[in-house]
């Protein structure tokens, strides 16, 4: 379709209104590949529309075409970035979410908090516990008279909002600071 454009403003370049008709009998192209070329140069700002059917070079035209512009196919101007769409809200974010308001939890609030299955909070709690992030504390005392308590981890190295991602090779990823951490 550029190239169609820029016979058509080539052919107004003399002077007056031609119709679509006049446009298509001298550049042997259908009436119709005329008029969508005749809009796009209109919305382009190289063409006027004086009426209907009846088209000018307009004065960004006659100075795009003296100073040797070629219009090409594409998109004009700067190229958009495509909009992405949110990332889900996984379970590990609510749990790293929670792990930061709380500070000092156990693995029952965690699961409260986040909605997470007791075997994947051990396991995000685990990993996240052998890269650092979190410290052991002392068991907090149970209700029966025989319980050992409960386990409760305080939170000491908080990078950042994103959650920190387990690898199956031990590594943790922490997408705040871009890098690795624990067992390699």
């Amino acid at each position: 379709m550029a190239p169609r454009q820029m016979d058509v403003v080539r052919l107004l370049e003399p002077g007056p209104c031609l119709t679509t008709a006049e446009l298509a009998e001298r550049s042997g192209c259908s009436r119709h590949d005329i008029g969508e070329a005749c809009g796009k140069l209109v919305r382009r700002g190289w063409v006027d529309r004086l009426e209907r059917g009846c088209f000018t070079l307009s004065s960004e035209g006659r100075r795009a075409l003296a100073a040797g512009e070629e219009i090409t196919g594409g998109p004009r101007g700067p190229i958009a970035v495509a909009a992405r769409r949110p990332k889900r809200r996984t379970i590990r974010d609510k749990m790293w979410s929670a792990i930061r308001m709380a500070r000092k939890f156990d693995l029952a609030r965690l699961e409260a908090l986040a909605g997470a299955t007791n075997a994947n909070a051990r396991r995000y709690v685990r990993a996240l516990q052998r890269a650092g992030y979190l410290s052991e504390l002392r068991r907090q005392p149970g209700e029966a008279a025989t319980s050992n308590g409960f386990k409760r981890w305080l939170l000491v190295d908080d990078p950042g909002a994103l959650a920190p991602i387990p690898k199956l090779d031990g590594r943790v990823w922490d997408p705040n600071r871009k890098q690795f951490r624990g067992a390699s």
